[in-house]
């Protein structure tokens, strides 16, 4: 099946199905019309940051976080681009199918050995952060994301900081 730009955001992107929504955001199922690929797009209403001056400082510094290229490490959810209109800032993002950690908390506990794997994950995506200089701040399982091989993404960087101690290191 072809993928039409006609009602395409930004001719770029076909939107489906809304997969979550936040304070301020919605997230929806999207494909990328140019290869298919499956995206997840991030909706922010520019009209709500309008009326609240830490949301804006913490949509700009997402975006200044992710869009400088600093994170790529497979269990961190990896931003593509940033486009907006007068009303609107939308995030396009890896597609991540698994679900938020969060909705396998509240079933029960998990092994030891899975709790391990999501653990080292963790501290592997969180070390690689700290090494550029970046804190997220906001970790909880509902900023966790599972992949469809169960991997661990860390997500949601609007309450991060930067610092100016970065060190060297191997890439992802």
């Amino acid at each position: 099946m072809a993928l039409s730009a006609e009602n395409a955001l930004f001719r770029k992107y076909e939107i489906g199905k809304l997969l979550g929504c936040g304070a301020f955001a919605k997230v929806y199922h999207a494909r990328d019309i140019s290869n298919g690929r499956s995206v997840a797009v991030k909706v922010v209403s520019k009209s709500k940051l309008n009326n609240n001056v830490n949301l804006m400082a913490h949509i700009k510094r997402e975006i200044s976080i992710s869009t400088m290229s600093r994170l790529r490490h497979p269990y961190i959810v990896k931003l593509f681009e940033v486009l907006a209109t007068r009303t609107k800032i939308y995030f396009v993002l890896d597609f991540v199918n698994g679900g938020e950690l969060f909705a396998k908390v509240v079933k029960g506990r998990f092994c030891e050995d899975l709790s391990r794997k999501y653990f080292q994950q963790l501290i592997s995506a969180v070390s690689y952060c700290h090494l550029r200089g970046i804190s997220h701040r906001d970790l909880k399982p509902e900023n966790l994301l599972l992949d469809e091989n169960g991997n661990l993404k860390v997500f949601d960087f609007s309450l991060s900081a930067l610092t100016d101690n970065v060190q060297q290191s191997s890439t992802y």
